[in-house]
C-alpha cells in the first residue's frame, strides 16, 4: 500500500492533478493522483490509490490502456478528456 499508515481514504481528486494508469489485477484504468505517485516513490510501494478507492498495481508502461474505470471518471472529469486526446493521433 503506497500510503502512511492512517491514510487509507480514497483520493477525491479534486483540485490536483492526475495521471491514468492501468491496473494488472483489474485491468482497467485508473485515475491516480499526482501525490499518490510521489508517496509511492518515497515509501517504495509500488501501488498507488486511485480517486475511486482502488489500490492500483501498475501495467508496465508500454501495455495499451485498459478499459476505463467508471468510477474514477466520475469523479475526476479530465481523466476521460486525456484518455480521449491521447488515441487521437
Amino acid at each position: 500500500m503506497s500510503r502512511p499508515r492512517g491514510h487509507s481514504e480514497p483520493s477525491d481528486g479534486g483540485g490536483s492533478s492526475t495521471i491514468s494508469v492501468t491496473c494488472v489485477l483489474d485491468g482497467r484504468c485508473h485515475s491516480v493522483p499526482d501525490e499518490e505517485l510521489a508517496i509511492g516513490i518515497a515509501y517504495r510501494g509500488g501501488q498507488y490509490s486511485a480517486v475511486c478507492g482502488h489500490v492500483v498495481t501498475p501495467a508496465p508502461m508500454v501495455a495499451p490502456d485498459g478499459e476505463l474505470c467508471p468510477a474514477c471518471a466520475e469523479r475526476d472529469a479530465s481523466h476521460r478528456r486525456r484518455r480521449g486526446f491521447r488515441f487521437r493521433f
